[in-house]
């Protein structure tokens, strides 16, 4: 098929099409995850498996950064290259890469500083910790580069090259299965070996664009010389804010989840729900995929003061993201035993108790799309402010109240439902805000 641009009109076939590769990659990234639990529940033990659901929201959490260099900065480079303006691309481009390698390499000092007092703080008991701090530190180790790789997610949709991105993360799952089996199952360097072999692949997705733009290449985005601007620096930052405090959120969620599981049910509560993770991860990454699509697309055509176009954007994204969130849900019902399985079917109690917080919580993704794409089409029309309060009224607010009242009333059913009563209250924002600021995206 034709090459899909910016400047093109964008279809549902084309928005899929320009679509897949990102969510392919975001798909298999968050398989790195799945990968590891698998090998960590079913070589290591139940208890190194709840170490990984405990310390994985603190790594995510400081990782997550890249996200708000990659969303803020692609809305603004986008508008740029809408506008026209190559060469002030090309600096935001640089300048953004090159900050968020800096800011890498502080906070993976922190984060192992901090690890084991942060694991101590949201109830992780002696047990967990000895298989939770290698696990974490290790992890830690390559975070500068995940920080990077994770920035590019969305800088390649703004390069027009998300098939590029598509392809290192089949090469990153690959590398991550022999070395997960090597240092695990053959060298048996249980928790190290694992957070090792997600480091190592992570290498790809951040090393190989770098070289790739520092050298001569076939898209409009290229490493140049250049100042840092604090002006614009700070504009990419507050302008993808919304994405990484959904994304923290979401490590803050995980966190929540844990405290009261470990409260009510205790450590096979926390196992039934790093299932749910994993599963989740690998269904909403068609969410996540299209609502980085949707940031660069909407910048572009936004900077071009195309509203035609962002009206048929706003229309279609959410469009095919309800329907998505049936068919998700449906699955998600359907194939609960047979997910629970394969993580913990060693553990009858804990095999029964993850099926049935599954079916539960598979509602969610009946809205989730919905906010996922409200969020990152306000970031896609440079109005960070919107965008982050939707993202921060869903998690810090919405999520938590339920997370933390719902058990209150139905107990521990009430925990497995928090997050669709979350997700539908907060689809109700999200149209508040396309209603209140529709002037932004049809120029009246």
């Amino acid at each position: 098929m034709k090459e899909i641009n910016l400047s093109d009109h964008f279809t549902y076939q084309k928005l899929l099409l320009f679509a897949m590769p990102t969510i392919g990659m975001i798909l298999i990234s968050i398989t790195y995850d799945v990968v590891d639990g698998y090998f960590t529940s079913n070589y290591i033990g139940k208890t190194a498996f709840s170490a990984v659901n405990i310390v994985y929201p603190f790594q995510l959490l400081l990782s997550m950064v890249g996200y708000m260099f990659g969303t803020g900065g692609s809305a603004l480079i986008a508008s740029q290259l809408g506008n026209g303006n190559t060469e002030k691309a090309n600096q935001y481009f640089t300048m953004i890469i090159r900050v968020a390698i800096a800011v890498g390499l502080l906070l993976a000092v922190l984060g192992m500083i901090f690890l084991p007092w942060v694991a101590s703080l949201i109830g992780a008991t002696p047990e967990i910790l000895k298989y939770g701090v290698p696990y974490g530190r290790t992890l830690f180790v390559f975070l500068p580069i995940m920080i990077v790789g994770y920035a590019f997610q969305s800088l390649l949709i703004t390069a027009e090259k998300p098939q590029f991105g598509f392809y290192l993360s089949i090469a990153n799952l690959l590398s991550n299965i022999v070395f997960d089996y090597l240092f695990i199952v053959h060298f048996g360097w249980g928790m190290i070996g694992a957070a090792a072999a997600t480091g190592i692949g992570a290498c790809l997705n951040g090393i190989v664009p770098l070289i790739y733009f520092m050298r001569p290449n076939s898209s409009r985005l290229r490493f140049i010389r250049c100042k840092t601007e604090l002006k614009p620096l700070l504009k990419a930052c507050s302008n993808g804010a919304s994405e990484m405090v959904n994304d923290m959120a979401t490590s803050f969620i995980f966190v929540l989840y844990n405290y009261q599981l470990l409260r009510m049910i205790g450590e096979d509560g926390v196992a039934a729900y790093g299932v749910i993770i994993f599963v989740e991860g690998i269904f909403a990454s068609f969410f996540y995929g299209f609502a980085l699509e949707a940031t660069t697309v909407v910048g572009y055509n936004f900077g071009a003061k195309n509203y035609t176009e962002l009206k048929s954007l706003l229309k279609k994204g959410n469009a095919l993201n309800f329907g998505f969130g049936i068919v998700m849900t449906i699955l998600c019902i359907v194939c609960a035993p047979m997910v629970a399985k394969i993580y913990v079917g060693y553990d009858e109690e804990v095999y029964r108790l993850s099926i049935h917080a599954m079916q539960l919580y598979a509602l969610a993704f009946l809205f989730q799309g919905f906010n996922e794409f409200s969020s990152a089409y306000f970031t896609g029309l440079n109005n960070g402010k919107v965008s982050a309060i939707i993202a921060f009224s869903k998690t810090f607010i919405i999520q938590t109240a339920s997370i933390m009242l719902l058990p209150m009333f139905l107990g521990i059913e009430g925990l497995w439902l928090a997050q669709a009563v979350a997700e539908f209250t907060a689809c109700l924002v999200g149209l508040y805000f396309y209603i209140t600021h529709k002037h932004e995206y049809t120029g009246s």
